[in-house]
């Protein structure tokens, strides 16, 4: 019936704004929010995974695109070139050493998307700072949303269908 219909669709824009705000704020949690989609019977678990991975990737894709857009500014242009080249031997000098490392797994056209997308579905390496980093970096936008958003949604499908028993009927 119509009013059914109708909460399975606040349901999923629930989930996709529950996603969102994940992304952008990383203490709320989207595995929490797939177990309790799943206890009230409101939507399934693939539904559920989906419509929140999408909501954290479209969360990704927008922090993504803020950085990328922010270190175009000149005050902050300026003061990353004012900057002295770290010593060797100081922590700073080791920190930049794994930032290097990491912008050319980001850039890396084979590992990078792989290093996205593992991000996303296991956050190895975490999310939050691969997003960042590669907006820092010559990482393609597009490539990035996707990997990022198809291993959101990886996560939380797999989740979802965990909590229902679907790998139980497997073992």
């Amino acid at each position: 019936h119509a009013g059914g219909m109708s909460n399975v669709w606040w349901q999923l824009l629930l989930a996709f704004g529950y996603g969102l705000l994940g992304s952008l704020i990383p203490v709320i949690n989207g595995e929490a929010f797939v177990v309790a989609a799943i206890a009230t019977h409101l939507i399934g678990p693939v539904e559920a995974g989906i419509c929140l991975g999408l909501g954290q990737g479209v969360g990704k894709m927008i922090l993504f695109q803020v950085v990328r857009q922010a270190k175009r500014l000149p005050v902050l242009h300026r003061k990353l070139l004012s900057r002295p080249e770290p010593q060797p031997g100081t922590w700073r000098y080791r920190w930049s050493r794994v930032m290097r490392w990491g912008i050319a797994l980001v850039e890396h056209p084979r590992w990078g998307p792989l290093g996205v997308f593992l991000s996303g579905s296991v956050s190895v390496p975490p999310n939050y700072p691969t997003t960042i980093l590669a907006a820092t970096t010559k990482a393609n936008f597009a490539v990035f949303s996707i990997f990022m958003t198809l291993g959101f949604i990886t996560r939380y499908v797999v989740v979802g269908l965990a909590v229902t028993g679907v790998f139980q009927r497997f073992s």
